[in-house]
């Protein structure tokens, strides 16, 4: 026993601290095993020990449940395959520059920070319940950083007892949920501090050339709120003035313009007619900033599925995207940039959550499903069947995962 400890520390010693497989470096460190050392040793690692444990299998219903739902989404709804279609292959991948939905800054940030969440919460459950960490570090994708990593002797998770091993095959899955939940809640707290600029009004999408609004001088992403002395709220409030006027007549116009919507522009608009239509020559929409704001502040586990929208394809929806930030104002300076670190630690942590819980071997949720099994089943079902099981549950997932990203493309 003593020669193969001297042996595995020797191996250990020959690994370079420097790899580079393009585009792929590696940098390896054992300075971090103090660190693991210390924060292993305290008692809040063994409850966050327990609590991974408890939260792995909530995060796997709740992963195939999405799973399953888009899955069904897509077949009965052509819509759904038409956006996967427009965002193109690349919104399957988690890159930020590839995915036309992870904006670069924020993306990147994101992914860095999730994974060294998560390689580090191996790490410090592994000291807490006694297992070596032979080393951890970086990996880069040429000089970007993209990530980390924690190297946890494998001969030790598969000698230590059942549930050491669930502990720290659980730990990254309940870091990153426990770290996306937090994000969340400061995303909804930012979101409650925010005020509306302006209430109500209509919004200026964009102005026909030739016709007369632009003659007028308005311009896109104007803010009109009223027609001779008129408060205007809606789209309806508009086309009913419209509806009652003809080409020639003049309607007073005023819009608000400028940063915060501090400059009133007013103007006159000599009506004219289009398809049986009296128009100004604007694109527009409602304005409903309160109505945004009060939908997005309204959580529950029902509406989920909304804050897994990212501000950048649903624009409309969030109040901190570049579209709607503008006509908020907060006492917390800089809550744009802020609300979106949060929003994209918690979108990025969620996923790379949900992804690692699915029983898929040789993710964390696969291993854990093999050890449970072993545990529950080893002394009525030889070692074989249960491999079976796991490759069985693993094709699965992984025929269901294929199928939603590749069905949009192939339907």
């Amino acid at each position: 026993m003593a020669s193969e400890n001297i042996e595995g520390e020797k191996a250990e010693e020959k690994q370079p601290r420097v790899e580079f497989n393009f585009p792929m470096l590696i940098v390896r460190t054992k300075r971090f095993a103090v660190v693991f050392d210390k924060l292993g040793s305290l008692r809040t690692s063994r409850y966050f020990s327990w609590l991974g444990l408890v939260l792995v299998p909530f995060v796997a219903g709740v992963a195939l449940y999405l799973v399953v739902n888009s899955l069904i989404a897509l077949l009965s709804n052509p819509g759904v395959g038409q956006v996967a279609r427009d965002l193109g292959p690349a919104a399957i991948l988690l890159l930020p520059g590839i995915n036309p939905m992870l904006p670069i800054v924020y993306g990147w940030i994101a992914i860095v920070c999730a994974i060294a969440i998560h390689e580090g919460a191996h790490g410090i459950i592994a000291r807490n319940v006694g297992l070596k960490v032979k080393s951890s570090g970086l990996l880069f994708f040429l000089f970007v950083p993209i990530g980390a990593f924690v190297d946890v002797d494998e001969e030790q998770i598969k000698k230590a007892r059942s549930r050491s091993a669930l502990k720290v095959m659980a730990g990254g899955v309940g870091a990153n949920i426990i770290l996306a939940a937090v994000c969340l809640l400061g995303v909804l707290v930012l979101v409650g501090s925010l005020t509306p600029i302006i209430d109500n009004g209509v919004y200026i999408n964009d102005v026909t050339a030739g016709f007369p609004a632009q003659t007028a001088g308005l311009l896109p992403k104007d803010v009109l709120i009223s027609i001779d002395n008129m408060k205007i709220n809606s789209t309806n409030d508009l086309r009913a003035i419209l509806d009652n006027k003809t080409s020639g007549d003049i309607l007073n116009v005023t819009v608000v313009r400028g940063e915060n919507w501090q400059y009133q522009f007013s103007t006159s608009v000599n009506l004219t007619i289009s398809q049986n239509r009296t128009i100004m020559g604007i694109m527009s929409g409602d304005l409903m900033t309160q109505a945004r704001l009060d939908n997005y502040r309204t959580f529950s586990l029902e509406r989920l599925s909304m804050y897994l929208a990212p501000p950048t394809l649903a624009s409309g929806l969030t109040p901190f995207s570049d579209s709607l930030s503008s006509f908020y104002s907060s006492p917390i300076p800089q809550w744009q940039i802020f609300a979106n670190v949060l929003f994209w630690l918690w979108f990025v942590n969620f996923n790379l959550a949900i992804f690692n819980a699915l029983p898929i071997y040789p993710l964390d949720g696969g291993r854990i499903f093999d050890i449970t099994l072993k545990r529950a089943l080893g002394k009525r079902v030889n070692e074989k069947a249960i491999h079976a099981i796991t490759v069985g549950a693993t094709i699965a997932c992984v025929a269901l995962v294929l199928s939603v990203t590749l069905l949009p493309f192939i339907m």
